[in-house]
Formats: structure tokens, C-alpha cells, sequence
């Protein structure tokens, strides 16, 4: 069965953020699973002159 999870970080929140390859190495990492592919995708946005940067991935994936 393929499934898919999303990871999402943000340049604004530093307290909480974690690279997105941290992540996703993790959950590869702590499960028994195939990796079909990873569709990463980066938006910015600027409000009152500060530039904020938005990150995203899909996983894709099957489980073993």
C-alpha cells in the first residue's frame, strides 16, 4: 500500500523549526519502509520588509 506524509517548516518560527531532511531521515530511518519519491517545494512571502521562507515535502511511500 502506498502512503504519503507531509513535512512543513517555516523560516519565522526558529524555536520549533527542524530541516525538513531531518525529518523525513527520521521516519525513514524509524520505520520499515520504501521511499517511491519526495516532492519538496519552497515559497516566500514578505510582510513589513522581513522575508519569510516556507518549506515543504511529501513522502512518498511504501510500507514493507
Amino acid at each position: 500500500m502506498i502512503k504519503v506524509k507531509t513535512f512543513v517548516s517555516n523560516s519565522w518560527n526558529s524555536v520549533h523549526h527542524e530541516r525538513l531532511d531531518e525529518q523525513i531521515n527520521a521516519i525513514v530511518a524509524s520505520k520499515n519502509i520504501e521511499v517511491v519519491d519526495i516532492k519538496y517545494c519552497m515559497s516566500t512571502t514578505v510582510s513589513d520588509g522581513r522575508s519569510s521562507f516556507f518549506h515543504s515535502a511529501l513522502l512518498i511511500y511504501k510500507e514493507n
